[in-house]
């Protein structure tokens, strides 16, 4: 069966996120970026595959592995098979990759540079950004907006790297370092493990750390260490094979020092993964994964997070908290189109305490089936959502529930595209809201073609009686930027995205326009909130 993803449902399966309202704009800039400058997973070294955030240690040895004893991959179906990959993964990374090939088995330079540009204009603020790429040997990311970004990466034709100026650090199971993207809570099974990259470079407007990182690599060993401007030093070991994985972390700052092991072990369908730290204070996270059979996946996981742990720097699985005065128990399964999620997280010194939630309970389903008959796609979708929070009270406690109930309908046929979505919301002791919105649009249905055309309006209305019962809706923006509003009140909007992307020999030009206005109610006495945006862009 043919599986159906277009560029956000890729961007979801692998990031572990149900939803775009789960992502930040960090984790949306970096895999924009992978979509303009795909990785070539055929000329690219162990140590490029590794720190792409695309794939796991064991990915990354896996392809270089399968490549230099087979030959080149040429299909995404091809890398559904290599070990380590399912065809839905293979499906989802296609928008990220590419399977050029034009050398031999063994052979790997690619000296090709190439170059991409962004200029954004918002109301009175101004961006932009410029990455380029020297084959799969070194790259360059310079990033402009309320402060400046510039990364430069170094790639070896042995598995060795090295990274300049701003960078990520995603190590273990983030509790002592994972900088960028680290989603709160579990809505899928993916999200109860971390897919760990070590030190890479990175474009965002916003980045964690500037200063010095090397990694190297052999066929069993990996070993990274950094140092920033700030004082703060970093470090991991890791011994890997097919079926284990077993490493040291440590790090020493102006704060405290830090270290942790982890590990993971398994034979293809259990999976034990964790890791066990001390910085000021102990913390460890565990968790078992369950393949039995294709596309079914169930996995649970356990953590505790002391609350004297330095949360500073980690990125590890927790509710609304940080990662300190945690207690939590995880459990999902994923059946195709089918899953399902429930966390209970206790915080033993709020409740000593006597503070405001010290104990919450989340459930989520979704239901994502998807139909196609020749050119035609629908896709249906619901997202259950339950929350349960416990606080404090004179005698006793109080409960607050919040019930949350999302439909979509998408359909496409040839680059016409409509999207209907309806969310109703209820919290203790309010009234119901809701959200409902419409969309159309056409793409240009080619990603070949010489001039490319895509234009979307959409329109939303949105009832909810006050803040605390907002609804945050993913809408649709310029190439390359996020954006997800909180909705609440009486309100009404509507949005245009407009663009055009043309190639004139070896350039390619884009231009993009974005303006939307949204009106309240009389009552709010708010003034309507227009905004418009312009954005060009070029690669070659």
């Amino acid at each position: 069966m043919k599986i159906l993803l277009d560029l956000l449902g890729a961007i979801l399966l692998l990031s572990g996120a149900s939803s775009a309202e789960e992502l930040d704009e960090n984790e949306f800039e970096r895999y924009s970026a992978l979509s303009v400058h795909p990785v070539c997973i055929n000329l690219a070294s162990r140590a490029r595959l590794a720190s792409c955030g695309l794939f796991s240690a064991y990915q990354a040895a896996s392809l270089h592995d399968y490549i230099l004893r087979s030959g080149d991959i040429l299909s995404a179906s091809e890398l559904g098979t290599v070990p380590g990959f399912t065809q839905e993964q293979a499906a989802a990374l296609q928008y990220f990759v590419s399977f050029e090939s034009r050398r031999s088995p063994g052979r790997r330079r690619n000296r090709r540079l190439q170059q991409s540009a962004m200029l954004r204009y918002s109301g009175d603020a101004g961006s932009g950004k410029y990455h380029a790429r020297y084959g799969e040997s070194a790259e360059l990311f310079v990033s402009q907006r309320d402060a400046s970004t510039v990364s430069l990466a170094l790639y070896g034709r042995r598995p060795w790297k090295m990274v300049a100026g701003d960078f990520n650090a995603r190590l273990a199971q983030g509790l002592l370092a994972w900088s960028g993207f680290s989603m709160s809570g579990v809505p899928t099974v993916t999200a109860f493990r971390r897919n760990a990259t070590g030190f890479s470079p990175t474009g965002s407007f916003s980045p964690a750390m500037r200063g010095l990182a090397a990694e190297w690599a052999s066929q069993s060993w990996s070993t990274g260490a950094a140092a920033t401007l700030d004082g703060r030093m970093m470090g991991y070991i890791t011994l890997g094979g097919r079926w284990f994985s077993l490493g040291a972390n440590g790090c020493t700052g102006p704060e405290s020092n830090g270290i942790s092991l982890d590990w993971k072990l398994g034979n293809g369908h259990v999976l034990c993964f964790g890791e066990a730290a001390w910085h000021s204070a102990p913390a460890a996270i565990c968790g078992l994964s369950w393949t039995p059979a294709y596309k079914t996946e169930a996995a649970l996981l356990l953590r505790w997070y002391s609350p004297g742990f330095n949360s500073i720097g980690a990125g590890a699985v927790r509710s609304s908290t940080k990662v300190h005065d945690e207690a939590g128990l995880s459990a999902g399964f994923n059946h195709r189109w089918l899953g399902f999620t429930a966390d209970l997280a206790v915080h033993p010194e709020k409740l000593r305490q006597r503070k405001k939630e010290y104990q919450q309970f989340k459930s989520v389903m979704n239901v994502t089936p998807a139909f196609t008959f020749k050119r035609v796609e629908l896709r249906p979708s619901l997202r259950w959502t339950e929350r349960m929070r416990m606080s404090p009270a004179p005698g006793g406690y109080n409960t607050e529930w919040r019930h949350d109930l999302r439909a979509c309908l998408d359909f496409s046929l040839a680059g016409w595209k409509t999207g209907i979505k309806l969310n109703g919301v209820q919290n203790s002791g309010r009234r119901p809201g809701y959200l409902a919105s419409f969309e159309a649009g056409y793409r240009t249905p080619s990603d070949t073609a010489k001039i490319q055309l895509f234009c979307y309006m959409k329109g939303t209305t949105c009832e909810t009686p006050d803040w605390a019962s907002r609804i945050y809706s993913y809408e649709r923006d310029l190439p390359g930027a996020f954006n997800v509003p909180a909705w609440y009140g009486s309100m009404h909007g509507c949005s245009f995205v407009a663009g055009i992307k043309y190639r004139h020999r070896k350039i390619r030009h884009q231009l993009n326009l974005r303006c939307a206005i949204t009106h309240y109610a009389k009552q709010s006495g708010k003034a309507p909130r227009r905004e418009l945006k312009l954005q060009y862009q070029i690669s070659l």
